[in-house]
């Protein structure tokens, strides 16, 4: 009797390993429809195959159906739990769900029965312990890792955005050009090594990544930008405005790119590119850097009201900021203490009740107000906008 019932199980056994074997070979392929049903002719057979659960789990995971392809996986580990294969995709199936945590467990429980050897599975658990932004976790995993591998490239690329996540600017810069040395080749390290070197002021490493960038992506917003920032640091406001100027040819890029430029060429001294670049940066409503902008450019032409105008609109937006009073500094520089006290006493009537304000308005009236006063702006720190 038994016999029998082996013998009439055993072509529907072999129909499904062949079918199991198709459907897998299709996902290689990344025919993920075909191998759907191609799993499903298998299910109908035997609707308990691990193999079949995890090839549609996959199938679907790869399609970004996350849901739906935890179920499949689940359905293995209710009667095996240790099953190596569903773990891991279960794993990558909460992660695609953004449920981290759960991800994370899954994985450990892969891990404990692979000894903690694969080197994918711990750094996914690197990096969602990083999206979690549980800093001491995502370390030690990443340490796990390159203690397998030295030379892994994605492991260091994780922990380099760790550190630079993390305000460590050394560390990360050094664990991206290991990445970079190792064959990572992501743009995005390129740029955001040209951010930290001109952060800390090493202008030929600055240079060198962003050239490096616009070499494989010429019109790369984030590299023109930083490039342009270079410029401007060292003066050269007409290099800078090229640069921005091809952002603005494909893109709005950062927020504040319009100021920078309406800052380029009020530097440039040309007021009326300067103005139209500012007032575009405010048609959609405030925008800060270009307020200030805008009153910088005021003072600079000596138009005391429209400066006054935006201040208002400034301190209604910011609150009090001594950093903008001070740009009354240009009215002096081009001549115009009177319109320059006008100013300060326009701002003093706004800070009555701020005691420190207050203290430093009255400081600035006073010394224009002395009759051998040198026409010249009171200390201060200047507010450099953006």
């Amino acid at each position: 009797m038994h016999k029998d019932k082996d013998e009439d199980t055993a072509p529907a056994n072999s129909q499904v390993f062949e079918l199991s074997k198709q459907g897998h070979n299709l996902l290689k392929a990344r025919r993920f429809t075909e191998a759907h049903t191609v799993f499903e002719q298998a299910l109908a057979l035997d609707p308990e195959n691990p193999y079949v659960l995890t090839g549609m789990g996959d199938g679907l995971r790869h399609q970004k159906k996350f849901s739906d392809a935890a179920e499949y996986y689940r359905q293995v580990l209710n009667y095996d739990p240790h099953n190596l294969f569903s773990l891991r995709g279960l794993g990558d199936s909460l992660r695609g769900m953004l449920r981290y945590q759960e991800a994370i467990d899954c994985w450990v429980i892969y891990l404990r029965q692979n000894h903690f050897k694969d080197i994918f599975v711990l750094t996914r658990i690197a990096d969602s312990y990083k999206t979690l932004n549980d800093y001491e976790n995502a370390l030690t995993y990443y340490k796990k890792v390159l203690a397998l591998k030295p030379n892994d490239r994605f492991a260091l690329t994780g922990l380099a955005d760790l550190y630079h996540k993390k305000g460590l600017d050394l560390p990360a810069i050094e664990q991206y050009e290991k990445a970079l040395a190792n064959g990572a080749d992501m743009t995005s390290i390129l740029t955001i090594l040209g951010n930290l070197y001109l952060k800390h002021k090493n202008y030929e490493k600055t240079i060198y990544y962003y050239e490096k960038t616009l070499q494989q992506e010429p019109n790369n917003i984030q590299a023109l930008y930083g490039l342009g920032n270079y410029y401007r640091i060292k003066c050269n406001y007409q290099k800078a405005a090229e640069l921005w100027e091809q952002i603005l040819e494909k893109n709005t890029g950062p927020t504040n790119v319009l100021a920078r430029l309406g800052d380029a060429y009020r530097n440039l001294g040309q007021l009326d590119a300067a103005e139209r670049t500012y007032r575009k940066g405010l048609e959609s409503g405030y925008a800060k850097f270009s307020q200030v902008g805008m009153m910088k450019l005021h003072c600079q032409a000596g138009r005391l009201k429209e400066a006054c105008d935006c201040y208002d609109e400034l301190l209604r937006h910011e609150g009090d900021d001594a950093r903008f009073f001070v740009e009354a500094g240009l009215l002096l520089q081009h001549g115009s203490r009177d319109l320059a006290l006008e100013f300060y006493r326009h701002v003093q009537l706004h800070h009555k009740n701020s005691s420190a304000t207050s203290r430093i308005i009255a400081d600035c009236i006073l010394h224009l107000e002395e009759p051998l006063a040198a026409p010249e702006s009171p200390k201060s720190p200047e507010y450099s906008g953006t």
